[in-house]
């Protein structure tokens, strides 16, 4: 199946993954995210010719049924409704919804073998061992949905191979952890994978689509393209950038970072690093900042701490907005979240210096227009 680029806006069955109907869109949004939910919102018109044979009530059902979002043969995010809006006086509905990952938000990881066999939830335990924290992320979401015998199921395609690793997870059911969290916080470690679920077609029945999980590997925990860096360059025309904003926070620049540890007054374990250069070469006024790890009693490891958090508080923190065509080179469809970029800059703009930066797609967001807005990951701004 192949489809001129352009819009689809869809909904379907959750638990099956089979489309129901096609959605004339008077309004719409989109986002996609690196490591969670992309936000989609629709407005229809619910007395259009193309609707009135629909059963509307039924194939809107909030959890039951999801919204997506395409271009061309590219699924940009679908998940299920949560949220319905509808004006008799206007005939207007509309439609909230989230990327898959919002309703491993609302799913419990629970070992359901241990609780079918007796065992008390609260003395229950999910112990995963011997696996990469990726395939951990795998597990969690196998068992929590396979696993438990309510639950009928996603259509989730899972990855074919369970690495093998050093890493171990034990979660007590009397904590009651939700899957998304768990996941999220496996992103969050050090060298943690990326973990994403992203919608396609059916290949064996295109009126059916499926969420593939895909995280990153030990050796690579990225997940980005396999080619080339993506390439935007404002200096060109015709090259589809429209626009390249910037915003600066520096409310959390400081030149002394203190890095309190574990234990209390007299006896806390204490960390500390500065940085001088904007003081002494630059004229600039002097701040502190303090960021608490409690838990931690190494010194050494408490002195890492510090010497990372002054490394990210030596400089205020840029975020960009590109601004791109989505019918340009490269296409909408291609890029992901997660994927390298390099943006030129052309001179002429007053807060980004002229010339290439790296970046990394964090979030795409847009319309029912062929305008795009592309968010980098934050990083240090020049002084």
């Amino acid at each position: 199946m192949v489809v001129a680029p352009g819009f689809r806006v869809f909904i379907g069955n959750m638990v099956t993954g089979r489309i129901t109907a096609d959605l004339p869109a008077a309004s719409q949004s989109w986002g996609v995210r690196l490591n969670g939910a992309g936000p989609l919102d629709l407005t229809t018109r619910a007395l259009s010719e193309e609707l009135l044979t629909k059963d509307l009530r039924n194939i809107t059902a909030e959890k039951k049924n999801y919204l997506a979002f395409a271009y061309g043969n590219t699924i940009l995010e679908a998940g299920p409704i949560w949220k319905r809006d509808y004006s008799a006086r206007t005939g207007v509905l509309k439609l909230g919804a989230e990327g898959l990952w919002s309703i491993l938000d609302k799913t419990k990881a629970l070992n359901w073998a241990q609780i079918i066999a007796g065992t008390p939830v609260t003395r229950s335990s999910l112990d995963l061992t011997g696996l990469s924290l990726g395939s951990i992320a795998r597990e969690i979401v196998r068992l929590s949905i396979v696993g438990n015998p309510y639950n009928p199921g996603l259509p989730i395609v899972f990855p074919d191979i369970v690495e093998t690793g050093s890493n171990e997870r034990h979660y007590k059911g009397y904590e009651l952890p939700y899957v998304g969290d768990l996941l999220r916080k496996l992103t969050e470690v050090q060298d943690g994978p990326d973990i994403a679920f992203r919608p396609r077609y059916n290949a064996a029945d295109p009126t059916r689509i499926e969420w593939v999980m895909t995280h990153g590997s030990p050796s690579s925990p990225l997940l980005y393209q396999s080619g080339d860096d993506w390439i935007w360059d404002g200096s060109v025309d015709e090259s589809g950038v429209s626009d390249i904003g910037v915003k600066s926070d520096g409310s959390r620049m400081a030149d002394r970072v203190w890095q309190p540890g574990a234990g209390s007054e007299l006896e806390m374990k204490l960390a500390t690093a500065q940085d001088l250069d904007l003081i002494q070469n630059a004229d600039y006024p002097w701040t502190e900042a303090d960021a608490a790890s409690k838990d931690v009693e190494d010194l050494d490891i408490l002195q890492g701490h510090a010497d990372y958090a002054i490394a990210l508080a030596r400089r205020p923190i840029e975020t960009w907005d590109l601004t791109v065509r989505a019918n340009t080179s490269p296409l909408l469809g291609n890029y992901s979240p997660g994927d390298f970029a390099q943006i030129t800059v052309p001179k002429g703009n007053p807060m980004i210096a002229a010339g290439v930066r790296r970046v990394r797609l964090m979030a795409i967001d847009g319309d029912n227009t062929e305008t795009v807005t592309l968010t980098p990951a934050p990083m240090p701004a020049g002084v």
